[in-house]
């Protein structure tokens, strides 16, 4: 009976460790693509739908024209470096990283919130603006 509660108790850590260390990689893997511009591979990870407010500029868009929106930020604002200042992963169906994004100009401030569709976490919602500190 001991042994059955011990195996319980180690798979059910490794399973909150493995699910954890996915959506980190998830975080980092977008941070990685942020930093070298890749819209295309960004927009592999957004809904079918996506609200994105850039700069001011919101509204609700299809993936593919999103990612022409995304894109067309990218060729304005190059980045310099990106980094991961916050990152939420406690509730099961939401996940929120907010990244900031250096360009040689301005620094921006990027939120990227994530909703579960059936296994996988989408992006929904992707915001940017320009950090004031």
């Amino acid at each position: 009976m001991g042994t059955k509660i011990f195996l319980t108790i180690i798979t059910g850590l490794n399973l909150l460790f493995y699910s954890e260390f996915q959506q980190k990689d998830a975080f980092d893997t977008l941070s990685a693509h942020f930093k070298s511009s890749g819209s295309k591979e960004i927009a592999a990870y957004f809904s079918p739908l996506i609200e994105m407010n850039i700069l001011s500029d919101e509204n609700e868009y299809s993936k593919a024209q999103a990612e022409l929106i995304l894109r067309d930020f990218f060729l304005r604002n190059k980045p310099v470096s990106v980094k991961i200042i916050h990152r939420l992963s406690s509730n099961p169906n939401f996940r929120f990283a907010v990244l900031s994004y250096q360009t040689d100009k301005d620094r921006f401030r990027v939120s990227v919130s994530m909703s579960r569709e059936g296994e996988r976490f989408l992006i929904k919602v992707i915001r940017i603006e320009y950090d004031k500190e």
